[in-house]
């Protein structure tokens, strides 16, 4: 029966446009064709490019069973030859060389007499060779040929439609990927972090057994960061070696692609690329043996290089963010610890400016370098210049001294100041050094008006011996003490006892220590040859006194916000009283009203200032945190109710909490208010208390959720800075008071902000048995 072309295509035109996968849709085809055709079998054979063979894709009987692989080279039997002259053939069992170009068609059908192929192609690519075998001996008329061309065309085209699907998603995982690996490399600015992530998920993605990352200097040729990531095999260049490359065109380094064998002859692939780093830095992303299935090592291709090099692009500025946050941090610590050595400069200052007695003053000095909340050297010596024996005396000695404790530096300096330190060397006496160049280095540093930094002391040929050995040290700073240029003494400082090494900025903040020890050391000598002039001790005390009166001047002006509140308060009694007795309809009431309003809202802005300010001691004791919050949400049911808000209560049963009430209720008076203010009218004010298990013990937490809307992302970290406000009447300290009482109460206060909906604050609070102390002792707060 001849074919019937209009309904055969018809078949395969539904068939091509159904939604069935791929591969069930080439089953079917070839199904369709064997049975519209009478053909005993087909087979499809689809072309793999990278090895330039045919193999097996489908057949048209559909076997249950797996067939093994069978491959067609190039140019190799009925399938090859189809495949290289993009022709029709036709090949029969008796005619020469068939069975032989085609034994592994006899190995799944033996009985065929006919081979039949026709390419599967469109008009630039071959996507596979279609295979007609018949038992009997059969040739194809033109028409049933040019049906099957036809064929093979929509079929070509069918999996042109289906490769370009493939790689539409592929490429959409790709670009999936990529951007979970970009959102992953920007969630971190520390370094190391971010170096771990980069080579773990390059190796990841790439599918390699490992990864590495070096970025060296090219100046010093010194590794500037470095990171690994699982197996790593040995024999590939190194950095330097590729640095040392002649550069592509751009300017940049090569990518890098290689292979070594191992111990064993097996092989492993390397693949490198290039992060063009700014500045003298270079660096590499290499990734190592690409793995298969099968657990075998393949090389890596065009597309991994493209992939590894739009990683190390995005890993790139990456790494120089967090290069450059490394360095401020580097910057931020140094500066934090020049501010604090100038802060304890600042108050030593200040301490030496309290007095012109040169005991005093040497003994503030000795403190500043030796207290542990100053400069915390394990010892500190002075020496001054003795002129009438040309020498050096030591005249203060001490070593390393704990502060009082809470004690701030000032007061610590100035505590105790009429008692001389001991000696160096106790009963033996003061330790002398006459200044000639051969008595060591503490004469040298007076002579030559010169620091030094000394270090295994005991082998130096600058120190004298003897005085080391008195001394037992081995690493030390000496310091001129100048003024106008005219050496007045010495500082010498170790840190015998802790062996802390000595640094170079060490010897830096030493010379400023030591410029305004000598200073206030020439001040008191100075005031002491003129203590004989009436004139200038009348205008020192005038000047002490003025010095009085400003500090009392400062006690008025911080005691003058305590003074406003009670005549504040008589006003606002008053004018309360006045506001009951005239009528609604009166012309004065209106401004009656504004005097009470104002002076309710001063009223409240100075209780938020004490509340802020306040003293932290409180009345502690056991308490049900569920009954303090019910007393804080009556505070302001009233206003809730106004504004037609809607209160959800999910009261959990609680342990019991060790705190001040009153605290605790304000807390929570302060978070309704604002959550009141943030819906306006109408709303749902959520309320949920829980326990909550944390790593140090048990807490009661309270969560309380408006659906205000939230407030927008960059305003978030501001809400509990005192004074920060977005409405136009509030004063921006109700969180701030909430947030530092619950501090005191060694809870923790945090928010989930979410923009449209609202936001939720969750208090949590320790239970009373976690605390360390009861109220029979004293607060946890009246030692802060």
């Amino acid at each position: 029966m001849p074919l019937n072309r209009l309904s055969f295509l018809t078949q395969l035109i539904d068939l091509f446009t159904s939604t069935v996968s791929y591969n069930e849709r080439l089953d079917n085809f070839v199904y369709l064709l064997a049975r519209n055709l009478r053909v005993d079998l087909i087979l499809f054979f689809g072309l793999d490019k990278n090895r330039e063979t045919l193999f097996l894709s489908a057949d048209s009987q559909r076997s249950e069973v797996a067939r093994p692989r069978v491959e067609f080279p190039l140019g190799v039997g009925i399938v090859g030859q189809t495949a290289q002259t993009r022709c029709p053939l036709v090949q029969h069992l008796d005619a020469p060389g068939t069975k032989d170009s085609n034994l592994a068609i006899e190995a799944i059908f033996p009985i065929y007499q006919t081979l039949t192929s026709f390419p599967v192609a469109d008009d630039n690519f071959l996507y596979g060779v279609l295979l007609l075998v018949d038992k009997a001996r059969r040739d194809y008329d033109p028409y049933d040929q040019e049906t099957i061309l036809i064929a093979c065309r929509m079929l070509a085209g069918n999996i042109r439609q289906a490769l370009l699907h493939e790689e539409a998603k592929k490429r959409i995982a790709e670009l999936a990927v990529l951007f979970d690996v970009g959102k992953a490399m920007s969630s971190t600015m520390e370094l190391n972090a971010l170096l771990e992530r980069v080579v773990s998920i390059s190796a990841k993605v790439i599918n390699a057994r490992g990864a590495t990352l070096r970025i060296v200097d090219e100046v010093s040729g010194q590794d500037q960061v470095s990171a690994e990531y699982g197996d790593i095999p040995g024999g590939f260049p190194s950095l330097e070696t590729i640095t040392g490359q002649p550069p592509s065109g751009t300017g940049e380094m090569p990518c890098v692609a290689s292979e070594v064998a191992d111990a064993g002859g097996n092989k492993h692939y390397y693949l490198g690329v290039p992060l063009n780093l700014k500045g003298h830095l270079k660096g590499m992303l290499s990734v190592y043996d690409k793995q298969t299935p099968n657990q075998r090592y393949q090389q890596f291709d065009s597309e991994n290089r493209q992939l590894l090099q739009t990683l190390a692009g995005m890993a790139t500025s990456s790494i120089e963010n967090a290069l450059a946050f490394q360095q401020i941090e580097s910057l931020a610590e140094k500066n934090e610890h020049m501010v604090n050595v100038l802060t304890v400069l600042h108050d030593i200052s200040y301490a030496l400016m309290t007095t012109v007695n040169l005991d005093k003053i040497l003994t503030i000095l000795i403190k500043g370098l030796t207290l542990n909340n100053a400069m915390n050297y394990d010892r500190a010596l002075v020496f001054l210049i003795d002129k009438f024996r040309n020498g050096l005396v030591e005249v203060r000695y001490s070593g390393g001294q704990e502060a009082p404790p809470r004690l701030p530096l000032r007061e610590a300096l100035l505590l105790d100041n009429d008692q001389k330190l001991r000696p160096a060397l106790g009963t033996a006496g003061p330790i002398r050094v006459r200044l000639e160049e051969d008595q060591g280095v503490l004469a040298r540093t007076a002579l030559y008006k010169k620091a030094f930094h000394i270090t295994q002391a005991d082998q130096n040929v600058l120190v004298n011996q003897a005085i080391r050995a008195k001394l037992d040290t081995l690493e030390f700073l000496t310091v001129p003490l100048l003024v106008k240029d005219e050496v007045i003494g010495v500082v010498v400082i170790d840190n015998y006892q802790s062996k802390k090494p000595l640094k170079d900025e060490d010897l830096h903040f030493l010379t400023m220590f030591a410029n305004q020890a000598a200073l206030a050391i020439e001040n008191s000598r100075l005031v002491a040859t003129i203590e004989s002039s009436n004139k200038e001790l009348t205008l020192i005390r005038e000047r002490m006194l003025e010095s009085d009166r400003l500090a009392a001047m400062s006690s008025m002006a911080e005691g003058l916000a305590h003074e406003i509140r009670n005549p504040l308060v008589s006003i606002g009694g008053f004018a309360r009283r006045i506001s009951k007795q005239v009528a609604s309809e009166d012309p004065i009431r209106q401004y009656v009203d504004v005097i009470v309003d104002e002076v309710g809202r001063l009223e409240k802005i100075l209780r938020q200032m004490f509340d802020f300010t306040g003293d932290a001691i409180g009345h502690f004791q056991e308490h049900d945190l569920n009954k303090l919050v019910a007393d804080a949400l009556t505070l302001i049911q009233r206003d809730l109710d106004r504004d037609n808000i809607r209160v959800i209560k999910q009261y959990a049963e609680l342990p019991l909490v060790f705190c001040d009430d009153r605290q605790i209720k304000l807390v929570f008076y302060h978070i309704f208010q604002n959550a009141q203010q943030a819906m306006g009218s109408g709303g749902t004010l959520t309320i949920h208390t829980f326990p909550l298990e944390k790593s140090d013990g048990l807490y009661a937490a309270i969560a309380v959720s408006d659906t205000g809307g939230g407030i927008p992302p960059e305003l978030v970290h501001n809400i509990f800075n005192p004074f920060f406000t977005t409405k136009e009447m509030g004063t921006g300290l109700g969180l701030s008071i909430a947030q530092r009482i619950v501090a005191r109460h060694y809870g923790d206060i945090e928010i989930n902000n979410e923009l449209g909906k609202g936001i939720t604050f969750t208090v949590t609070l320790p239970i009373a048995k976690y605390c360390l102390l009861d109220a029979r002792t004293t607060s946890p707060l009246e030692e802060n």
